[in-house]
This record gives C-alpha cells, structure tokens and sequence, in this order.
C-alpha cells in the first residue's frame, strides 16, 4: 500500500510561511575561553563589522555578511528574507548571498561553534540565537 498517513504527508509538504521557533535556554551556561560565563547572546560589535560569539570569540564580518546582520536586526524575528537583502544590497545576487552565507558559517565552525543561522527553503534565512546589537563596543 502506497498511501501516506496524514502526519507523513504533512511534513513532506513544503512549508508556505516559515516558523520561527524560539532558542533553547541552556540550564547551565557556557564558559568563555577566560572561564567567564557566556551570557548566550550573539553580539554585533564596531557597528556590525565584527560579530562576537556566545563564548567571546571574535570574527570580522565582510561587506555581505554585515548587510546580512543588519536585515536580521531589523526585523524582530530575526528573519532574513533574500528577496528584501538584494533590494537593500545592489549587485548581490542570489549565488553570492549563499556563498557568503557558506563562508560564514565556515568561519564560525572554525572556532568551535555552531551559527544559529538556518535555510528557510524557498524563503531566506532564520536566526534562532539571541542577537543584538552593541555598536560602541
């Protein structure tokens, strides 16, 4: 028999509007390389050229990735939805974004991380960490 329950076929389904779920709170807090507690945010720090992890390890942004931080910034649930990126960044094509998103990615598990930044298929990007901004530091 070839027919797919209701919950199988539901989730072979393509998502039409992406759920954005909320992080998970970790019980006991991550220790900084200082053996300081990390406060489980991601930081954006020098006015979002550089991006600071969760356990205090720094990473300079390129051009891109800074456009990137700052569209997920701007909208409250961290979305980054690739269509308003490239009407915000001309001359990025779509090819581009995903390469630096890639690159990105690379550069954090380097470090020993993991960014909380996941494909939304057919949409964009969504950022499930703890982000803000600290300009000024």
């Amino acid at each position: 028999m070839n027919a797919l329950h209701p919950p199988a076929r539901q989730a072979l389904a393509p998502a039409r509007t992406p759920r954005i779920a909320k992080p998970m709170r970790e019980q006991n807090p991550p220790v900084s390389a200082g053996g300081q507690a990390a406060d489980g945010w991601w930081s954006l720090l020098y006015w979002g050229w550089t991006l600071q992890m969760p356990g205090g390890a720094r990473l300079d942004l390129t051009e891109i990735e800074r456009a990137c931080f700052a569209c997920l910034l701007k909208n409250p649930r961290h979305e980054l939805v690739r269509d308003e990126l490239l009407a915000v960044r001309s001359g990025l094509s779509m090819r581009s974004l995903n390469v630096a998103i890639c690159r990105l990615r690379g550069k954090v598990q380097k470090t020993g991380g993991r960014l909380p930044l996941h494909t939304v298929h057919g949409v964009g990007y969504a950022f499930l960490g703890n982000l803000r901004e600290l300009s000024a530091s």
